[in-house]
C-alpha cells in the first residue's frame, strides 16, 4: 500500500497541473520596449550574445533590455520576418512569409536575389550545413537549401513525409531532422532523400524538434516524446517523468527544449509548461498570462547563455523566465487584502497569510481559503498570527485584540484570557509559555490559559524573542530584556542601544541579536558588543520592517526598498557580503509590512509586502556564471555618426573604422558599448581607461558610453571592462587603438625646415639691425624706464577692473584677440532668485536706503559665490542669477548651486532677525535652481557684460518663480545630481508655463552627516572634503 500511495501521488500532481495563478519572475518586452510587433515568430542568440526577434512587423535585436528594430527603412525585403538563425560565420539569416531571406552583416541588411525555382511559401525556420549552405523550411513546399545563389528544393517526391514542414534540427551527430504534418524524418544531404522515421509518437503532427547530447525532443499535437540518438523512444525508466505521464492543459506542444540544468520546457497555446524534479519527483507548472506571461499563446522558446528562458508568444511580444526564486501571491489569488501583515504555518501545514483590511487566508499548497466576518472575526485588519498550546490558530487585530480559530469559527480571545488591550501587535510561543505583544505592553501566558501583564504598560511591544532563561522585546522605546520566568515589572531597558523606536529582531546560534529599527538602520548585539549597519554598509534603506534568519543562519531584512541578503561567516562575525533584491532582482513587492516574514520548513523565505506575499527560495536564484560578452557598437565624432573613410583602411566586423589615424581638429570621440548578460542587463556595471589620457580606470558605473573631448596628438587605446549582476568581470577588456596625428606645424619635418630658414633671416636681419639698435639704445633706455612704471600701474589697475566684471579666462581672451568666442556648456547650474513682496515694500523707501539694502545682501551673495565657486552673472532689480559649472566646467556644478542656495538662505535669515529685532520690515527671498546646457559670451563692444543663454536659463527662471519664500526649489535634473547629498520635499509635477508638467522638490536641508548646523544649511568638513573628491576626479572625460 505504501508504495502504491507513494505512486499515486505524483500522477495526480502531473496530470492536474497547478490550479493557482502566483506570480512568477517574469519580464515581459513589447512594443513598448521597442520590439516592432507583439508577434513574435522566432528568436535565436548571436555568438556576441545579442538576442535577435523575428516578428510580423520586421527584426530586432536586443542586449537584454532595449531593442534595435530592422524593418524595411534597414533595407527588408518584408517587414513580415518568420524565422531568424545565427550562422558560424557571423551572419543572422531572416526568412519572411514571402519565401525571401535576407542576412545581417556588419551593421548592414543584404537580399540574395533568388532564382525562380524557389518556392514563394512562408519560411518557419533556417539552419546550417556542414558546408556553408543555407536550408529553410517552408510552410507547404518542403525543404529549400541555398548556397551561392543557388536553390535546390526537396519535397514529398524526394521521400518526404509531408511538403508542411514545421521545424528542422540538427542533432550531435549531425544528422538534419525535419518535423512535418507527417511525422519526423531523416534528411540524406548527399544523396538528397529523405527518409521517414517510423517511431511511435503520440501525435503523427509534429510542430517543433530539439536535440542536444541526451537525445531529441519531439513536440507533437498531442504532447511531446523523448527519442534517444536511434530516434526511437526511451525506456519508461530513462524518461524524464518516468512512469508518470502528464496532461498539459493544451496538448498541442509548438516548442520545446531542455535546458541547462536538464527541466523540459514547452510552448503550447495555453502558456509555457515547465517539468522539473523536486526531491526525485517531477513536477509540472503551467505559466500563462495569469502567472504574468505577456500572452498564453507561445509560438518558441529560447534558453540563452545565461540560463534564462525566452518565450515568443502570440500578441504578448516576448518574456524572460529568470528563476523560479520569486513566487508571488495576491488577491488574484484568493488573498482578501494585497497588504500582508503576519505569516505563519501550522504543523499541519496550512501556510496562512493575515492581511490589513482582509482577514486571515489559508493556503494548502492549490487553493486558498479565506476568513472574514462571516466567520467570526469581526476585525480585518490583522497584524500578527501565532497559535496557542492547543495548535489553535491565535490572530491579533488592529482594534479587536485577539482571535482564536476553533474548527471553522474564529472567537474573540483577549479579553477572555488576560489581555487587556484591543491592539495586538504579535505573538510568539516559546516552550513554556505564550507572549503577546500589545500597544499596552507585553502579556505571558505560563502553564494556564491566563495571560498576565509582564513590564509597564506604556511599551508599545512589536517583536519578542526568547531563549531558554532570557526574554527580548523591541518597542517604540528602545530594546527590552528580562528573564523568561520573571513576572511583575522585571523588565528593564539595553542601555548599549539608543532610546529609538525599534521594529523586528532575531537571535542566531551563536547568540547574536540582530534588530531593525524604523529609522536608524540594524544593530547587533551579543553582550556589551554592539555593531550598526547602514547605508554605508550595503542596506537599500535604514528603515528596517523585518528581520529573518535562513536556514544557515545568515540574516535577510526587509524595508520598505527591497529585501536585503546579509550573509555570515561560520562564527556568524565577519559579513562576507550585503546583497538587495528589489525589481530588477524579481522581488516586486518591493515594501515590506512590519514583522511579516518567516522561515518555511523547506528553507524557503517568506515576506509579507504591501503588494502581497513573496516566497524567496535561495537555492533557486539564478546566477549567470558566465562574463559579459562585450562590444564596442559605436564611435561618434562630435556626438555624430561619421564618414570615417578618410581616416581608416575599412571597417571591421563590429562596423568601427580599422587603423583609424585622425587630424589634429578631429579629437572630439564618444565611444559607445555594450556587455551583454540576458539574465539581469540593467545591472551590467562598466569601467574604462583611455591609454595615454588616464592616469587609472574610471569609477565603476552603469552607464554605457563616454565622451573625451580635446585630445591631444598621439597614439591611444580604450579599454572597457563589463561586470555581471554576479559580479563576474571581463576577463581580457575590449580595445580599441586610434592616433590623433599632430598638426603640419608640429611635426619634426617641419619644424626642421623652418627652425633653418628662421636661423638664416635672423643673422641677416641681426646684422642689418644691429647698428641702428645701438643709436636708439641710450634714447629708448630711458623712456622705457619711465613708461614702463606708468604702464605697470595701469595695466593692473586695468585687469583687475576686467576680472571684476568678467571671467578670468574670458577676460583673457578679450585681452589676447579682443574679442571673446561663446561657449557651450553641456553641464551647468544657473540659480535665480529674488526677494518676495520686494515691489510693495520698495516703494515705501527712498532710493538710497533701497539701494543700500540691495547692496547689502548683494555683497553678502558675492561672498558666497566666491566661497562655492559660482559665477555671479547679473542682477536685475532685487534678481540675483548666478550659474556654476562656467566657465570652467566642474563634476561638482549642481552641488555647488545648492550650497549657494542654502548659504543665501541662510544668510537672508541671519539677516532677517536683525532686522526683526530692530523693527524693521524683512526681506524673504525664494530661490530656483535647474541644471542643463547653456550658451555663454559676451555680447556688444560696448560695456562688456558676461552673459548666460538657453533653455535652462528659462528653466531656472520657472525654478525660481515657482519657488515659495524662504525655499530653494530645484528641478528634478538638479535632484538626480545632489540627492546623496541632501534631504527634498517632492512637490510631483508642476505645471510650468511653456513648459508642460516639470517634477520640482524643495530643499530641504543638508542629511546630517553633511551639515554643520542643526539647520543643515552649512555644510561641515564631511562634505567639503567629498565635494574636493569629486572636482579632483573631474576632468574633459564626460558621459554623453
Amino acid at each position: 500500500m505504501r508504495s502504491a500511495a507513494g505512486t499515486l501521488l505524483p500522477i495526480v500532481l502531473l496530470l492536474a497541473g497547478p490550479t493557482d495563478a502566483q506570480q512568477y519572475d517574469l519580464r515581459n518586452y513589447g512594443q513598448e520596449q521597442g520590439l516592432p510587433s507583439a508577434t513574435v515568430n522566432d528568436l535565436c542568440e548571436d555568438q556576441d550574445g545579442f538576442l535577435w526577434v523575428a516578428t510580423d512587423g520586421g527584426a530586432a535585436r536586443s542586449e537584454g533590455s532595449r531593442f534595435e528594430t530592422f524593418g524595411r527603412e534597414a533595407g527588408m525585403p518584408s517587414e513580415k520576418v518568420t524565422a531568424v538563425f545565427a550562422a558560424r560565420d557571423g551572419k543572422i539569416w531572416f526568412g519572411f512569409s514571402n519565401g525571401m531571406v535576407a542576412y545581417f552583416e556588419r551593421g548592414h541588411i543584404s537580399v540574395p536575389e533568388l532564382p525562380s525555382t524557389a518556392p514563394r511559401a512562408r519560411i518557419n525556420t533556417l539552419v546550417e550545413d556542414d558546408r556553408d549552405g543555407i536550408w529553410w523550411s517552408t510552410e507547404n513546399k518542403g525543404l529549400v537549401r541555398y548556397q551561392r545563389g543557388e536553390v535546390r528544393v526537396m519535397g514529398t517526391a524526394d521521400g518526404l513525409p509531408h511538403e508542411r514542414v514545421f521545424d528542422m534540427v540538427r542533432t550531435t551527430r549531425g544528422e538534419l531532422l525535419v518535423a512535418t504534418d507527417a511525422g519526423i524524418a531523416r534528411v540524406d544531404e548527399k544523396a538528397w532523400r529523405a527518409h521517414a522515421i517510423t517511431t511511435s509518437l503520440p501525435d503523427p503532427k509534429t510542430f517543433s524538434l530539439f536535440a542536444d547530447s541526451l537525445g531529441v525532443l519531439v513536440g507533437t499535437a498531442n504532447g511531446y516524446a523523448e527519442l534517444g540518438h536511434d530516434l526511437k523512444p526511451l525506456p519508461l525508466n530513462e524518461r524524464f517523468t518516468g512512469f508518470f505521464p502528464i496532461a498539459l492543459k493544451d496538448p498541442r506542444v509548438l516548442d520545446i527544449l531542455r535546458a541547462h540544468n536538464g527541466d523540459i520546457w514547452m510552448g503550447t497555446p495555453a502558456g509555457m509548461a515547465h517539468l522539473s524534479k523536486e526531491e526525485g519527483s517531477p513536477m509540472l507548472n503551467m505559466i500563462g498570462e495569469a502567472n504574468g506571461l505577456g500572452h498564453d499563446l507561445v509560438f518558441k522558446l529560447h534558453q540563452d547563455r545565461s540560463g534564462s528562458v525566452w518565450a515568443g508568444t502570440m500578441f504578448g511580444g516576448v518574456s524572460k523566465y529568470i528563476s523560479g526564486a520569486f513566487l508571488h501571491f495576491t488577491t488574484m489569488d484568493g488573498l482578501g487584502s494585497n497588504i500582508i501583515s503576519s505569516l505563519y504555518r501550522t504543523p499541519d501545514g496550512l501556510m496562512w497569510f493575515g492581511t490589513f483590511g482582509g482577514g486571515i487566508a489559508c493556503w494548502d499548497e492549490r487553493r486558498m481559503r479565506t476568513y472574514g466576518a462571516l466567520d467570526g472575526l469581526t476585525d480585518p485588519f490583522v497584524l500578527a498570527l501565532g497559535e496557542d498550546r492547543a495548535g489553535h490558530l491565535l490572530i491579533g487585530t488592529t482594534t479587536q485584540g485577539a482571535f482564536r480559530l476553533v474548527g471553522e469559527r474564529l472567537e474573540p480571545y483577549s479579553a477572555a484570557h488576560g489581555i487587556e488591550s484591543d491592539r495586538v501587535i504579535c505573538l510568539h510561543r516559546s516552550d513554556d509559555a505564550l507572549w503577546a505583544g500589545t500597544l499596552n505592553g507585553l502579556f505571558v501566558s505560563k502553564g494556564s490559559d491566563r495571560y498576565s501583564l509582564l513590564g509597564p504598560d506604556s511599551l508599545v511591544v512589536r517583536g519578542i524573542v526568547t531563549s531558554r532563561d532570557s526574554l527580548w522585546i523591541t518597542t517604540d522605546k528602545g530594546l527590552y530584556t528580562g528573564l523568561a520566568s520573571a513576572t511583575g515589572q522585571s523588565l528593564w531597558r539595553m542601555e548599549q542601544l539608543p532610546a529609538v523606536a525599534m521594529t523586528d529582531l532575531a537571535r542566531d546560534a551563536a547568540g547574536n541579536l540582530w534588530v531593525g529599527t524604523e529609522e536608524h538602520g540594524m544593530y547587533r548585539v551579543n553582550g556589551s558588543r554592539v555593531d550598526s549597519l547602514g547605508l554605508k554598509n550595503g542596506l537599500e534603506s535604514l528603515n528596517v520592517e523585518q528581520v529573518l534568519l535562513d536556514a544557515v543562519q545568515n540574516v535577510w531584512l526587509g524595508s520598505k526598498r527591497a529585501i536585503t541578503f546579509v550573509e555570515l561567516d561560520e562564527l556568524q562575525e565577519r559579513i562576507l557580503q550585503v546583497r538587495n533584491f528589489g525589481p530588477k532582482e524579481g522581488f516586486v513587492g518591493i515594501s515590506t509590512t512590519r514583522n511579516a516574514s518567516y522561515l518555511d520548513q523547506d528553507g524557503s523565505l517568506w515576506f509579507g509586502t504591501v503588494q502581497g506575499a513573496t516566497r524567496f527560495d535561495p537555492d533557486r536564484t539564478s546566477n549567470d556564471p558566465n562574463e559579459p560578452l562585450l562590444h564596442l557598437t559605436e564611435l561618434k565624432l562630435f556626438y555624430e555618426k561619421a564618414d570615417w573613410s578618410p581616416w581608416c583602411k575599412g571597417l571591421d566586423h563590429d562596423g568601427l573604422p580599422d587603423a583609424l589615424e585622425l587630424p589634429y581638429n578631429k579629437n572630439h570621440l564618444t565611444f559607445e558599448f555594450t556587455g551583454i548578460s540576458l539574465s539581469y542587463p540593467e545591472r551590467v556595471r562598466y569601467r574604462w581607461k583611455l591609454e595615454g589620457y588616464d592616469a587609472d580606470w574610471s569609477p565603476i558605473t552603469a552607464t554605457d558610453r563616454v565622451t573625451y573631448s580635446n585630445i591631444p596628438p598621439g597614439d591611444y587605446t580604450f579599454k572597457v571592462m563589463a561586470r555581471n549582476a554576479s559580479g563576474i568581470w571581463t576577463e581580457h577588456p575590449e580595445s580599441y587603438a586610434f592616433v590623433i596625428a599632430p598638426p603640419i606645424w608640429e611635426t619634426t619635418s617641419f619644424r626642421i625646415g623652418s627652425g633653418a630658414f628662421i636661423l638664416l633671416g635672423l643673422f641677416g636681419f641681426v646684422r642689418l639691425r644691429e647698428r641702428n639698435l645701438r643709436r636708439e639704445r641710450e634714447r629708448l633706455e630711458n623712456t622705457v624706464t619711465k613708461r614702463t612704471a606708468e604702464l605697470a600701474t595701469e595695466k593692473e589697475r586695468s585687469e583687475a577692473l576686467l576680472r571684476n566684471i568678467l571671467p578670468a579666462s574670458t577676460a583673457e581672451e578679450l585681452k589676447s584677440k579682443g574679442s571673446a568666442d561663446a561657449q557651450r556648456h553641456e553641464r551647468c547650474t544657473v540659480l535665480f532668485s529674488d526677494f518676495k513682496g520686494f515691489t510693495t515694500f520698495s516703494s515705501q523707501m527712498d532710493s538710497d536706503t533701497l539701494v543700500s539694502e540691495l547692496d547689502h545682501y548683494f555683497r553678502l551673495f558675492d561672498e558666497l559665490c566666491d566661497r562655492h565657486g559660482v559665477e555671479k552673472i547679473k542682477t536685475i532689480g532685487d534678481a540675483y542669477m548666478c550659474a556654476s559649472g562656467i566657465p570652467e566646467p566642474t563634476a561638482t556644478h549642481a552641488l555647488d548651486a545648492v550650497l549657494m542656495a542654502l548659504g543665501m538662505v541662510k544668510a537672508v535669515e541671519n539677516s532677517n532677525k536683525e532686522r526683526a529685532e530692530k523693527g524693521r520690515t524683512q526681506w524673504p527671498i525664494r530661490i530656483g535652481i535647474h541644471t542643463g546646457p547653456v550658451i555663454t559670451g559676451v555680447v556688444g563692444r560696448k560695456k562688456f557684460a558676461y552673459d548666460v543663454w538657453g533653455d535652462t536659463v528659462n528653466l531656472a527662471s520657472r525654478m525660481e518663480s515657482n519657488s515659495e519664500a524662504g525655499r530653494v526649489n530645484i528641478s528634478g535634473t538638479t535632484y538626480a545630481q545632489v540627492m546623496e547629498y541632501v534631504e527634498v520635499l517632492p512637490r510631483g509635477p508642476i505645471n510650468v508655463k511653456g513648459k508642460g508638467e516639470l517634477n520640482m522638490y524643495f530643499v530641504l536641508r543638508l542629511k546630517p552627516e553633511f551639515s554643520a548646523d542643526g539647520a543643515g544649511l552649512e555644510p561641515n568638513a564631511h562634505m567639503l572634503t567629498a565635494r574636493e573628491q569629486l572636482r579632483g576626479g573631474s576632468g574633459t572625460a564626460s558621459t554623453a
